[in-house]
Formats: C-alpha cells, structure tokens, sequence
C-alpha cells in the first residue's frame, strides 16, 4: 500500500471512479477470465488471386481504331465509366441504316393511318388496309432489329434516341466503350491509334474489395475437413503487413488431388476492404478449425508488455490490482491464449490498462521509499 514502494510489486491503485461497471462509463474496462473453446489451428501457405465472380475482360464489341483510351493501370473505375473510345466503319453503317428504316417506319405508318381512314368511310377495300397495316409491322421489326445491332455495339439507349436529332453530329463511327462493373483496372493491352479486332482483350478490371487465396491442402488434411461444403473461418497475414490480420472463409475444396504433390487445392475468399492485398502475394493462413480445446483466453488490449515479459493486471484486493506474469498462446481475432500465468474466476483489466502500467513505471523511475 506504500506509493512509493508498491511499484517493486509492479502493484497500481485504482481510483473506482475510472472504472466503467453496468451502465457507468469510465476510462477502465474489466473482465472475469474464464474459459472458451479455442479452434484447432491448420496453418497453410497460399497466393492472392482474383475473386474471378468480381472480374471482368472487357473487349471491343467491334473491329476499328481505338481513338482514346481514358484510364490508367490501377485507377479505379465505377461502371459506366468510358474506358476508351473506338472508330468503327460498322458502326457508321448501322446508324445510316438504323435513321433509314426509322424513315420507313414513319411511312409506313402514316399510310396504315391514312388506309384506316378511307375504309371507315368506305372509300378503299379492306384489304388495302391490312395490306398497309402489315407493311407498318415489317418496319416496325425492321427498325426493333437495327437498334438492338446498335445496342450490341455498344450504344445507350439515350445515344440511339439522339440519331433522329438532326442537329447532332451522330453519324460517325465512333463509339464509347463502358465500364461494366465497379473495380480497378489491372491490365491494359491499347494504345490511340492501334487497330483492334472484335472480341480481344483489351482492359481487365476487378473488384479488389474481395480476393481469393488458393492454398493447398495436405492428403491427410484434406480427409479432415468436412467434405458438405460447410466453410470453415481462417484468419490470412501477408509478409510485410505488420501483423494485420485479414479475415476469410475457405468455401471451396477442389475436387481432384494433384498426382505428383499429393495436396488438394483449397479457396479462401477473404474481405479486402481496403485493396492492400494484391494479386500474386504469398501469404500465411490460419485455419479455425472446430472441436478445440477450452482455454484461458483473454482480450489483445489487455496484455502488456515491459522489458520482454508479457503481463495483464490482475485485482488483488480493494482498488489494488498487481502485474502478473503471462505464457501467450495464439492469438485468434481479438483474443489471445494464456498458456500460464492466469486462472478461470479471476478479475483482471480487460481495456484501458495502459493507464496502470503508466503508473507503475512512473514510480518505477523515481527515488522510492524513503523509510
């Protein structure tokens, strides 16, 4: 209880006005150590890959010269961006045709117009008009024909209504080639200027947000793993990162075994918020196995350490709580493992014990006791 000894014990005093209990807030978070089941740990080696349900090839719709291109390797895009802009001679062709058949239309059906009018009083045969009447159905499925070969080119159904507006500039080839998805652009095969074909691949885009990691699978583990397609949690590190963990299910498990490694490949869909995992990494990965051990677990925040031991603060009596001595296991998610030092029942600083260590080593560096 001395202020100037108790540091030697690694032994803090806490004020109960700093301790957040039921509904009282406070700057200090306690927690009663007990047991949890821990899940079996598989670890594995894997690569990041393209989540390919999030990838897109995008290519031209037809052959022509590539006038613009308007984005860069690793920009992200939103769909319907202009990926890049093509001068095609079909494309011309089929506006021409689409603006002719629209004129037939218009013909046609002012004729049928005009023959319904004549029979109802009794001027011309009926046959004149459902002759004229079918006339105006040919060019009606004519026109409907030529704005779905417009459609596939790649032109918006607000670009095809401006073709009849006479004081655009609309009867040039050129066409603007869309971003079909969110992501970012990986791969780009294109220059201005370059010729291209219809259907080769010219941009590759992905949604980084999420990625696969592809590890492979022992025999012996492989014929452990549930075979129903249940997925099993994992936890990836990539070298570099710091330490950050990724969080991740393995959903998918091959089914067929490479002859000459003896290992089944297995997919790991992990979340990427932030796109720092990239295509082609090497990285670590933690399979949570289930049917685990109950062990003494305690929150990350509340481990601490000093000179290389590892330590939590422990309530010895009253508003005393005291430094003890940990063993770490492995850390899954926000918990940690403790291999020794602590015991089901205890209370100890689960958040905010920084604030106690401050404090000892506060006295830690002064003159001490006097007496």
């Amino acid at each position: 209880t001395c202020d100037e000894c108790r540091y030697e014990l690694g032994a803090a005093k806490l004020s109960p006005t700093v301790v957040a209990e039921n509904e009282k807030p406070g700057l200090i978070k306690t927690t009663l150590v007990g047991t949890q089941p821990f899940s079996k740990i598989l670890p594995l080696t894997g690569e990041v890959q393209l989540n390919e349900t999030k990838t897109v090839h995008v290519s031209s719709p037809l052959p022509g010269i590539v006038r613009r291109t308007m984005v860069n390797i690793g920009q992200k895009v939103s769909a319907d961006d202009v990926l890049f802009e093509i001068d095609s001679p079909e494309v011309a062709e089929a506006k021409a045709d689409y603006l002719k058949k629209m004129a037939v239309l218009q013909l046609a059906r002012k004729t049928a117009e005009r023959e319904a009018n004549l029979f109802a009083k009794k001027i011309s045969a009926e046959v004149e008009m459902q002759e004229a009447k079918t006339r105006q159905a040919e060019a009606e499925i004519e026109l409907a024909n030529t704005r779905t070969r417009l459609t596939r080119a790649g032109l918006s159904s607000k670009e095809i209504e401006l073709l009849g507006n006479s004081a655009t500039n609309t009867m040039t080839g050129v066409i603007a080639v869309r971003a079909p998805r969110n992501g970012t652009v990986l791969e780009g095969h294109v220059n201005s200027g370059e010729y291209v074909e219809s259907g080769k691949e010219l941009f590759v885009l992905s949604d980084l947000s999420e990625v696969w990691v592809w590890a492979n699978l022992k025999e012996s583990d492989a014929l452990t793993l549930n075979p129903s397609g249940s997925k099993i949690p994992a936890e990836v590190t990539a070298q570099g990162s710091g330490g950050k963990k990724y969080q991740g299910t393995l959903d998918v498990i091959s089914g067929m075994m490479h002859e000459q490694t003896r290992t089944v490949r297995a997919r790991i869909t992990v979340s990427n918020a932030e796109g720092l995992l990239r295509p082609g990494m090497f990285v670590n990965v933690k399979l949570l196995l289930p049917g685990g051990e109950n062990v003494v677990a305690v929150p990350k925040v509340s481990v601490l350490a000093d000179e290389g031991r590892t330590f939590v603060f422990v309530l010895k009596e009253g508003d005393y709580w005291i430094r003890r001595p940990v063993t770490l296991g492995e850390t899954i998610g926000d918990q940690v493992i403790i291999r020794n030092g602590l015991t089901s029942g205890q209370k100890i600083i689960a958040d905010g014990s920084f604030l106690l260590k401050s404090d000892v080593l506060r006295k830690k560096m002064g003159a001490g006791c006097a007496d």
